[in-house]
């Protein structure tokens, strides 16, 4: 009996390093001219080794200290039936690659799987519009602890402008960048996570300097921790080729999953058995596949572009159908009977489901099935350009395993991205 399988995501970048230049590129927008479409912004951090955090055992209890964690991104790209301890390893790729955007950001909409190349810009890092961010504002760090030092042993190179409460940065190389992929989001105003009811801002994502969280082990690439928020130059790219993208609109994929999530979804199991992001040698000629186990109770996956009813956005308007390929996991020539839906992720409207048991596949290739949708099918109670979800799911009560491949969005305006190797290659 089949079992698919993962691997962690260091393995899986230098088995995409050692297999070449096969993938395809995505058809979005590039950004011609010198200029290369940089421009200028923020960034603080979260997560971190315990070693350095305990440090500031006064913003908040161990293991985290009050400077959060990662593995739990608003994209969920989590690998895990949360039955034991949740880790970086449950998380697709490296933890220096994990990032937030704030909600307010202009490109927010479709920002999960986006890449950004990032860099440290010396000098002060401002607050709001032209104001110097002060440093009794929390989030400089060097008070508590001066001569902490991070994961390669440096030390803080100081702030030369520290006795006047105005945070300044030296960089380790203004020249040096990382590439970063959103998993996450930084909220502006904070909520309960059960009433929804209000109980803050986040200060830093609510201003009018485009912002990033950075996580703790990316942000010591630029600059020594201790800075706590530093001044950034970035720019979206292709999470492919690196090439510079149209800031915003941003980019989304039609293709919602090749051989990953693509740009512009997140990617949410529930009440699952098991689940994996990429299962290598599962998908359609032995590429990937998001594989899930379901039952008896109701679960499934559904895929989500939020915020991406907007203008500028909307992946489905002017589609005609959702295609993809099914197989059972387990090695069953039987095709899964699953139920495919459709809604409004973030106004949480749902349209009909459809049966694949009610469909007749239009191409079988080995264990797989590939059935075309029309989007009529799903009798959505709201406009076609609204719809930003699908998922698959089981019945209450049925028990099934089953594996997802070349879901996409066939018709309309939107881009579309094909990859033979499917490796997040930054």
């Amino acid at each position: 009996m089949g079992c698919a399988q993962w691997a962690p995501a260091a393995f899986l970048l230098a088995a995409l390093l050692l297999a070449g230049q096969a993938a395809g590129q995505a058809n979005a927008p590039e950004v011609p001219g010198a200029a290369g479409g940089w421009r200028q912004g923020r960034a603080t951090f979260y997560g971190g080794p315990e070693s350095f955090l305990q440090n500031f055992d006064d913003r908040g209890p161990p293991p985290e200290y009050g400077f959060g964690s990662a593995v739990y991104g608003s994209c969920g790209y989590t690998q895990q039936n949360f039955t034991e301890g949740v880790t970086y390893d449950n998380v697709p790729y490296p933890k220096d690659m994990l990032m937030a955007v704030a909600n307010i950001d202009a490109d927010f909409p479709g920002s999960c799987g986006r890449c950004y190349e990032v860099r440290c810009r010396s000098g002060f890092v401002l607050s709001n519009g032209t104001e110097i961010y002060n440093t009794s504002l929390g989030y400089s760090l060097p008070a508590k602890a001066p001569n902490a030092l991070d994961d390669f042993g440096r030390r803080w190179l100081g702030n030369p402008t520290a006795n006047q409460s105005q945070q300044s940065v030296q960089c380790w190389d203004d020249d040096a960048s990382i590439y970063v992929v959103v998993t996450d989001s930084c909220p502006c105003i904070q909520t309960d996570v059960n009433t929804g009811a209000v109980t803050g801002t986040n200060p830093p994502c609510c201003g009018d300097i485009y912002h990033m969280d950075l996580t703790y082990w990316g942000f010591q690439k630029l600059a020594h921790p201790l800075n706590g928020i530093i001044s950034t130059s970035f720019r979206p790219v292709d999470c492919n080729s690196k090439q510079p993208l149209q800031f915003s609109p941003g980019f989304i994929n039609q293709t919602i999953y090749g051989d990953k999530v693509e740009t512009g979804w997140g990617w949410f199991p529930y009440k699952h058995n098991t689940v994996t992001f990429w299962s290598q040698g599962y998908g359609v000629g032995g590429s990937n596949a998001t594989c899930i186990s379901l039952g008896p109770k109701q679960g499934g996956i559904t895929l989500a572009c939020r915020e991406c009813g907007r203008s500028g956005y909307q992946p489905f308007k002017g589609a005609s159908a959702l295609e993809f390929w099914i197989r059972d996991q387990n090695g069953s020539s039987t095709i899964p009977d699953v139920q495919v839906g459709a809604g409004d992720y973030d106004k949480k409207q749902y349209c009909a489901s459809v049966k694949t048991g009610s469909l007749s596949p239009v191409e079988r290739q080995g264990l797989y099935a590939k059935f075309s949708v029309p989007l009529s099918s799903f009798s959505c109670p709201f406009a076609q350009d609204q719809i930003t979800q699908v998922s698959f799911q089981n019945a209450d009560g049925q028990l099934v395993s089953f594996c997802l491949d070349g879901i996409q969005i066939i018709g309309g305006s939107g881009r579309v991205q094909s990859s033979s190797i499917g490796r997040h290659r930054i």
